[in-house]
């Protein structure tokens, strides 16, 4: 079945709370597939805040250990039927800075590389992968205003995701499918059936 951005914001907002009341909603998929582009499309019709994982991840090397950041910064505090609290990483600094709350909100969406966790998977309302051309991520990043400062480690998390998405096997486990292709190219959203949760 394939729908429209809006339709699929809409379907989520019918979606089985499994946060204490809170529908979180992950948006993950490889660097430059435009999820934050697609985060805010999802989020406007719904009035859902976005969490973006760029302010969580703890550095570089951080992907690997986003899935305790979650637990202990958004899952755990939502679970409970609290907000999400979380500190914003400095990337000039390469520090944890101020804190943060959001939510509990009807539908909360987290935005990011790596938002998708086999460990949490009790946690998502749904999951949405994103994804692009090679060619049309390599643009999208490359047109970032922080490219300077990304390009010395691009290939370092680059590799990271391969890791990750390779060892989570995270496109197989998701409910949605977005194609977000070049700019003209036309944004489709698919269900996708698997087996478990």
């Amino acid at each position: 079945m394939d729908l429209s951005v809006a339709g699929l914001a809409a379907l989520l907002a019918g979606t089985e709370p499994r946060l204490a009341g809170v529908r979180l909603v992950a948006l993950d998929g490889r660097s430059g597939s435009g999820k934050t582009w697609l985060a805010g499309r999802l989020a406007a019709p719904i009035g859902a805040p976005v969490i973006h994982l760029e302010d969580l991840y703890p550095g570089w090397d951080g992907l690997a250990g986003t899935a305790e950041v979650l637990s202990d910064w958004v899952t755990g505090p939502l679970g409970r039927g609290q907000p999400a609290r979380w500190r914003r990483f400095d990337w000039a600094a390469m520090s944890y800075a101020e804190w943060h709350t959001t939510g509990p909100a009807d539908v909360i969406i987290l935005e990011g590389c790596g938002s998708i966790r086999t460990r949490l998977a009790g946690t998502y309302a749904a999951r949405i992968w994103a994804e692009a051309p090679a060619v049309t991520r390599r643009e999208r990043l490359r047109a970032r205003p922080d490219w300077p400062a990304y390009e010395p480690h691009a290939g370092q998390w680059a590799a990271a995701e391969d890791r990750l998405y390779r060892a989570e096997q995270t496109r197989q486990r998701c409910d949605f499918i977005i194609a977000n292709p070049a700019a003209g190219g036309v944004v489709t959203v698919r269900r996708q059936a698997w087996a478990g949760r």
